[in-house]
């Protein structure tokens, strides 16, 4: 239902690394049909913090009001993107009209809030190495592909990117991903990291 509602505009198309142009428009709102998008901000001393990976059938910004989104947040294309735009009015018409899509956006909204949740949790109860670990876990949630009896997760993150997506810093990282590697629970197939037994990096995290 909410899908072909929101793809009735014309498609927006961006490569991968692009910034997501018109995504800080107080009056509309955005459907992510193909592709993978990362919102992130950045600290004063100039580092990035990806704040949630948006994965295709999203919808963002996911809390969005009257007011524009902070220029404090971004959006960037991971993967080539296609997207449409809507007005937020039109939107709010066909929720009041069809609670079913309402629904669809609250089951987004309750996902959204569960990831915020679990990351602020291993942020705080959590040591580097179960950070590291649940981002990766995550990260098979939108990127694992079986592979050679594993997960491959199939994108290629780099020290970098974890480090942007836990925290910590590219070298604690750094740490804990070759101690993953020395306990072989995760290997690289090229650039991509592979999981041969995903039960077994599951366990880390009990």
């Amino acid at each position: 239902m909410l899908d072909s509602f929101l793809k009735q505009s014309k498609p927006m198309l961006f490569r991968r690394k692009e910034t997501i142009t018109g995504s800080d428009d107080a009056s509309r709102v955005f459907y992510l049909n193909q592709g993978y998008i990362r919102l992130y901000t950045i600290s004063k001393e100039g580092s990035e913090l990806t704040l949630h990976i948006f994965s295709p059938s999203s919808i963002f910004p996911i809390l969005w009001n009257k007011d524009p989104v902070p220029d404090k947040y971004y959006f960037e294309s991971l993967t080539p993107v296609e997207i449409y735009s809507c007005e937020k009015s039109k939107l709010q018409h066909l929720i009041a009209e069809k609670p079913g899509a309402g629904l669809e956006i609250f089951q987004q909204l309750s996902s959204f809030s569960e990831s915020a949740i679990k990351k602020l949790e291993f942020k705080i109860f959590g040591d580097a190495y179960q950070q590291v670990v649940a981002t990766l876990l995550n990260l098979v949630e939108c990127f694992g592909q079986k592979d050679k009896g594993g997960i491959v997760i199939s994108y290629w993150f780099t020290h970098q990117d974890i480090a942007s997506l836990t925290g910590l810093s590219r070298e604690r990282v750094t740490i804990e991903i070759n101690n993953l590697i020395n306990k072989k629970l995760i290997s690289y197939d090229s650039h991509f990291i592979a999981i041969p037994k995903l039960e077994m990096l599951e366990t880390e995290l009990e």
